[in-house]
């Protein structure tokens, strides 16, 4: 399996020291740590969104870190996609029309196609009858499978999101992580930064930052479901093993 991200002593201010980890293709990695700990500053350094002190962050075989803002924002455009706890979500514009928003910026002369494709996500995640709806009428759960819907437009070779649950119950939450799997088991590789144990375990690996540093990797495979509360529980042993 090929490499898709390698970072390498990448340090930010007080904040992050010397990170180093690398990521496979199809790869679903979780980021834990405690409030203040550096996991959403790494996310944001490692995609190109802040600009590290020192280090690098290698993307696809491009490099990332030292790039200017331009050349940065295209990469994130056309190779990431982005799924955060704030919605961002326009309010004037309903559903589909945000969904297509990025791929219209990146491609005007392809239209049609956009809309076809956010047609083709809403209803793999279930809220294909929702295209017409303003922001404000839909659920937070339904919403934030229409962010990762946006994010899936140009079809991008890896996934950051931080916090992606975070502001939803439970229900919601696991159909937003059903989404995610989703998109992993077709090939998208995933950095997801989250506070909570149960969502944690549904990823591949788990990597401990506290104080900027990572301090401890759990390894769990590929998520079945079969599994979910033995990993659960593995994951929870493993986190008080790292003072969480």
């Amino acid at each position: 399996m090929a490499e898709i991200l390698r970072v390498t002593d990448l340090c930010k201010k007080d904040i992050l020291k010397n990170i180093s980890f690398s990521m496979q293709e199809g790869e679903m990695m979780a980021v834990m740590g405690p409030s203040g700990s550096g996991k959403s500053t790494l996310l944001y350094n490692v995609s190109g969104m802040d600009t590290a002190d020192s280090g690098e962050s290698v993307l696809g075989g491009r490099q990332i870190t030292g790039l200017g803002e331009d050349e940065r924002a295209k990469l994130r455009l056309t190779l990431m996609g982005f799924v955060f706890q704030q919605m961002n979500m326009l309010g004037n514009l309903d559903i589909v029309d945000n969904i297509v928003l990025p791929a219209l910026h990146a491609d005007k002369k392809h239209r049609k196609e956009h809309y076809e494709r956010a047609g083709m996500l809403m209803e793999q995640f279930h809220i294909g009858d929702l295209a017409g709806r303003g922001v404000s009428q839909v659920s937070g759960g339904q919403l934030q499978r229409a962010c990762i819907c946006r994010s899936m437009m140009l079809n991008p070779g890896i996934l950051f999101a931080d916090e992606p649950t975070g502001a939803l119950n439970r229900t919601a939450a696991m159909e937003v992580m059903d989404a995610f799997l989703q998109i992993n088991h077709a090939g998208t590789s995933i950095m997801m930064v989250t506070h909570d144990s149960m969502i944690a375990s549904m990823c591949e690996r788990i990597l401990y930052i506290l104080d900027g540093e990572i301090r401890g990797e759990l390894r769990l495979g590929k998520y079945r479901r079969e599994e979910a509360k033995e990993r659960e529980s593995r994951t929870v042993k493993w986190l008080e093993t790292m003072g969480w």
